[in-house]
């Protein structure tokens, strides 16, 4: 499950293609909420056997907030039952992320069968952000956001947790965590309505689902079940390896777990070249995106 504009087509491509190619994907259920597609990209994932809804604005937004229309997608994710009902668990799967590894998309759907969340942090011991000087508390981004969502008492409580990345989770259909994730989004829009902002874009509101889950799991203790990162990889944090005997993306430290969904969000990620280390040869440059990676040939 993803959603996509026209602007965001050609990465959701990558996507569907990295799902279908596999062969434990080729009849798993797709379903894409369309938020500004064209035609004929619809058509092209119809081919594909993917479900297309149309998202609506499911919150009343401040006239004030100047909000765009893709913004839609994001808001319309803890009612992915509603658009796409019948199923028993939901993966959702940013458009900017594709599957290398199909053993994670198991990972995923097993943990959510449980009736707890599947997310993964965005932690891990190759990721630059810890290595970097930290910055003063109230100065992080999960404070900030936390602050001007729920306010400075909830940012002191929660700000100190790892942020939960909703660009990837899975989550079963009659979990409360759908519920309690729109009236996580539904408070801080009411408390946000009140109080001025310097205008569009604003970080902490294009973060404010985000934030909102993160609020569900830390602060009302959510059954929730964290998983490594690679499950989840933000190239943005740390460039991985490369097994050129397989063409495998691997962690950059031992033992080199294979990476099982690659995610290429942060400006200008997603058409940045990557200069990889091999595990077993030279290093090569090359992008990251599916059809990139798809179609290296073997070394000779």
């Amino acid at each position: 499950m993803s959603a996509s504009d026209a602007a965001y087509f050609d990465l959701l491509k990558g996507l569907v293609l990295s799902v279908r190619d596999k062969p434990q994907g080729r009849d798993i259920a797709l379903s894409i909420l369309d938020v500004g597609l064209r035609g004929e990209q619809r058509d092209w994932l119809s081919a594909h056997g993917a479900v297309i809804s149309e998202a609506e604005w499911e919150f009343d937004m401040p006239a004030s907030m100047n909000t765009p229309s893709h913004f839609r997608s994001l808001l319309a994710r803890p009612f992915l039952p509603k658009y796409f009902p019948g199923h028993d668990v939901y993966l959702h799967i940013d458009a900017d992320a594709w599957v290398h590894d199909w053993s994670t998309i198991e990972i995923y759907l097993t943990a959510a069968s449980e009736g707890k969340l599947a997310i993964t942090p965005q932690i891990d011991r190759s990721y630059n952000t810890l290595y970097k000087r930290p910055r003063r508390y109230r100065r992080t981004q999960n404070y900030r956001s936390f602050e001007w969502s729920y306010g400075w008492k909830t940012a002191d409580r929660l700000g100190r947790n790892p942020i939960l990345n909703c660009g990837v989770f899975a989550l079963s259909s009659d979990a409360p965590h759908w519920e309690a994730w729109a009236a996580a989004i539904q408070r801080a829009l009411s408390r946000r309505t009140f109080m001025p902002r310097k205008g569009w874009p604003n970080l902490y509101f294009k973060l404010i689902e985000q934030t909102a889950m993160n609020y569900v799991v830390f602060g009302e203790k959510a059954p929730s079940t964290f998983l490594p990162a690679w499950c989840n990889w933000f190239c943005a944090h740390a460039s991985p390896k490369i097994d050129r005997d397989t063409n495998l993306l691997v962690e950059p430290h031992a033992p080199y777990q294979p990476i099982g969904i690659v995610h290429l969000a942060g400006k200008d990620f997603q058409n940045h070249p990557f200069e990889l280390e091999s595990l077993n040869g030279p290093s090569i440059k090359t992008r990251l995106r599916y059809e990139d990676i798809n179609g290296l040939q073997p070394p000779t």
